[in-house]
């Protein structure tokens, strides 16, 4: 069965211009609190949802507008978006190994997931790495989402 969503993914691959390193960074590690102003354009980028009880079918979404507002890179987005459970074959090929039916709309807490994805890839890691890097990159951003945005001055 093939499902056609309105576009081709090679011309959208040819298409994308990667967001201007200025703009794209959000540094993995920090000392201090994030910037404020940095945790209200991301927070406003994603909508205001809590990371720590979110669908697949919104992180899906989620995923897209971080990338398109320059927060992740195409290849960290495709691993934030992939969300098996919203494949219309889950129950036959997923589910029907693991005993469960896809929930895309049950909430989840994706940092702890993203956090125990990293943990995973730092025992078992990649030749190259790159995984890891990327995933690392996902839980820094999700960590800032999870930040309660101060606005003391």
């Amino acid at each position: 069965m093939r499902i056609d969503v309105g576009f081709d993914l090679a011309q959208a691959r040819e298409a994308y211009t990667p967001v201007p390193a200025e703009r794209a960074l959000v540094p993995v590690q920090r000392a201090k609190p994030a910037d404020p102003a940095l945790l209200s354009r991301l927070q406003e980028a994603a909508g205001g949802i809590d990371i720590r009880s979110v669908s697949p079918r919104r992180i899906a979404d989620l995923g897209l507008d971080l990338h398109l507002a320059g927060y992740l890179e195409w290849d960290e987005y495709a691993m934030l978006a992939f969300q098996p459970e919203l494949h219309p074959d889950y129950d036959r090929t997923v589910g029907a190994l693991t005993g469960e039916r896809a929930q895309p709309d049950r909430p989840r807490d994706y940092l702890a997931a993203w956090e125990d994805r990293v943990a995973f890839e730092t025992r078992y890691p990649s030749e190259d790495g790159s995984s890891l890097a990327r995933s690392e990159r996902i839980v820094s951003v999700l960590r800032l989402l999870d930040q309660p945005l101060d606005l003391t001055a």
